[in-house]
């Protein structure tokens, strides 16, 4: 017997749909955002917390780097971003 997936209405999504596209989100943000992210733990106050953050983002910024995710933000923060800030 299948079980029921949806709702009394019918209306819905598989768990396991939208927990991959949640993943899916997230990995195209750290991909995209990784460089911008380890640069702003090399702004941070010096300690330990600065230098967790610094170790933990650096493979993510060179994966970021060497895929082009950071020039891709770059390039859409710059023709996009602005326009929307201004609003």
């Amino acid at each position: 017997m299948k079980t029921e997936l949806y709702s009394e209405t019918g209306v819905g999504v598989r768990a396991t749909k939208a927990c991959f596209f949640v993943a899916v989100f997230f990995a195209l943000m750290l991909l995209l955002n990784g460089d911008a992210m380890h640069q702003s733990a090399q702004r941070l106050e010096y300690g330990r917390v600065h230098d967790f953050w610094v170790a933990a983002l650096r493979p993510l910024a060179c994966v970021s780097r060497a895929s082009g995710g950071d020039r891709l933000r770059r390039t859409a923060q710059a023709s996009v971003g602005e326009w929307l800030n201004e609003r």
